[in-house]
This record gives C-alpha cells, structure tokens and sequence, in this order.
C-alpha cells in the first residue's frame, strides 16, 4: 500500500473515496489513480487532502517504514 496513513484517515473519518475527492476539490478518477500509485498527489493536492482530513499531510503521505527488529 502506497499510502497507508492516508487510508487510515479516511477510514477513521469515515469518509469514502469520492467524498475525499470532492472536498479537496479533485475528480475522483484522479483521486483514485493518485491513491493507487498511477500518479502522484501534487503539493497543492497533498495539502487540500490534508485539510479536509485534519492530519497533517507529511504524516499522511509519509513513506511506510517496516518496523525496527532488534537482533
């Protein structure tokens, strides 16, 4: 998963795809090519997205991290 903080915002506000998109002001088909990886969110959007979920957008589209695993 590309952006995984993004999903769990969305889901933890209940806010479906479509909805997320309308808010931020984006189409849904690029929404959604943006959240699968087709494309990537411009600075613009990142912080639209951001706005409209209430969590910061560097946490948002933060890159996945594997957890830390001590020998």
């Amino acid at each position: 998963m590309l952006y995984p903080n993004l999903v769990w915002a969305m889901s933890n506000r209940r806010l479906p795809n479509y909805r997320v998109a309308t808010l931020a002001e984006l189409s849904e088909s690029s929404f959604s090519r943006a959240l699968s990886g087709r494309r990537d969110f411009s600075p613009e959007e990142r912080e639209r997205i951001a706005k409209v979920l209430s969590f910061p957008a560097a946490w948002l589209f933060a890159e996945p991290r594997p957890p830390r695993v001590s020998a």
